[in-house]
């Protein structure tokens, strides 16, 4: 028997990059369940109102086991999943590396405090001034930010402890212009250049579409490197596939219509799905997730190693609705993760093993060309990178270059390789054009 709820949502936009628990939900769902958001007008049990559609123990142990032998270890610590990692916290985790210091509202303000130009309007602001308003900041704290480099740091001021008011505290008798300096010397150089979220188990399996960085379509670097082992857990998600196909056929047959257009060699087997985001013993704080296919929906899952532990608390939350899901190894959940607010309570005690699953087609994916295209783009930029009599190369290059798929030099390693250039350009276009 399903039970089917209707309820409104409310205003949750407060948990964003929040940790909530009980106070957040009025009800724990153990059972099969549908819920769909109250409409405003029309229907309220329509595919485009639905919820989640939650359904116990939908997989066997043994769908289980292999879904956790091919992806467990698809689990990799990441500083990578901004919002849904939570607030930043004292320090950044990092195992091996122990922790690092963020760059505070605190530091980042007193140095653009000493980087100002000489004819800025600062009233009454000073450094003291500056401390002063940080001691009863209450500031909701930030998800990303960057760090400090300890071992550049170290290198100057040996005692890192404190390291940072001792060198402000050094400045006073210093011009503005060398305080300055001394700013930018310390921005350039003791700080990193990369914005980092806080550390947590999750990884990307599948495929993925491209990135500024990483300009072609590609497996992940874990499908890649362990196809067969990610091959143990396509039965599993044959069979979410199915389920997604009978429970919410409209939106099935919507992310279908998207997968049609997609070189089958960028999908999971034979479903509908492009990538897996795979979590192991994470927390998430609330957030909305981004890069999914707006008319299609995602499907969580829940799965433990074949030792059987499991996990204790770990409710899947949507304060929007005041509802939270107890999903248990063996569970299916179809749920708006892009329209809805959600994370999770907290993991009760040490021993657990909660690896969670989430099936979904990445929307950018239907950008890309044939696989064959998009691994001559792959083999392209690596060739350029190795390349150090390349124009463009130097210490550290990624083989990326603006402007790089409107150079005849790409035309050329495309005719020199015979693959067509699919958006149809070519030098005789080019040389028309200048």
């Amino acid at each position: 028997m399903v039970e089917t709820l209707v309820i409104k949502a409310i205003n949750a936009n407060d948990t964003l990059g929040t940790f909530i628990t009980k106070d957040r939900y009025d009800r724990v769902i153990e059972s099969d369940t549908d819920l769909y958001s109250e409409a405003v007008t029309g229907d309220d049990l329509t595919e485009a109102n639905i919820i989640f559609k939650f359904r116990k123990n939908v997989f066997t142990k043994e769908e289980c086991d292999f879904a956790y032998a091919g992806l467990r270890e698809a689990a990799v610590e990441s500083q990578n999943r901004g919002q849904a990692a939570g607030p930043r916290g004292e320090m950044l985790g990092a195992t091996g590396r122990g922790g690092r210091d963020w760059v505070t509202e605190y530091h980042q303000d007193i140095l653009d405090f000493l980087l100002r130009p000489d004819n800025a309007i600062i009233q009454d602001e000073t450094i003291e001034s500056i401390r002063a308003a940080h001691v009863s900041n209450t500031k909701k704290d930030e998800t990303r930010g960057r760090v400090w480099l300890r071992s550049e740091v170290c290198k100057y001021y040996p005692e890192y402890h404190g390291w940072f008011d001792k060198w402000v505290d050094g400045l006073h008798n210093m011009s503005h212009e060398e305080q300055r300096r001394e700013a930018k010397n310390v921005l350039d150089n003791f700080v990193s250049e990369t914005n980092y979220a806080q550390s947590v188990m999750s990884g990307i399996a599948g495929y993925f579409d491209r990135y500024p960085r990483i300009p072609y379509g590609r497996a992940t670097s874990y499908t890649e490197k362990n196809l067969e082992k990610f091959a143990l857990c396509y039965p599993y998600l044959r069979k979410l596939n199915q389920q997604f196909r009978e429970l919410i056929p409209g939106r099935w047959k919507a992310q279908r219509n998207e997968a049609d257009k997609l070189d089958p060699r960028f999908l999971i087997d034979d479903t509908v799905f492009t990538t897996l985001t795979v979590n192991h013993n994470w927390r998430t704080a609330c957030h909305r997730d981004a890069g999914d296919l707006t008319v299609g929906f995602s499907n969580i899952c829940g799965v433990t190693g074949p030792e059987g532990k499991g996990w204790r608390g770990g409710q899947f939350i949507l304060p929007e609705y005041r509802i939270a899901i107890n999903l248990q190894p063996g569970d299916m959940l179809l749920v708006n993760n892009h329209g809805g607010i959600h994370g999770n309570d907290e993991l009760i005690g040490e021993d657990n093993d909660r690896m969670t699953i989430v099936a979904y087609f990445r929307e950018k994916m239907v950008e890309l060309k044939s696989w064959d295209y998009e691994q001559l783009r792959k083999q392209y930029i690596e060739e350029r990178r190795a390349n150090h009599e390349h124009k463009f190369w130097r210490p550290l290059w990624n083989g990326v270059s603006p402007s790089m798929w409107e150079d005849q030099e790409w035309f050329d390693y495309m005719k020199k390789h015979n693959i067509v250039d699919p958006y149809g350009k070519n030098t005789s276009s080019l040389d028309a054009f200048f």
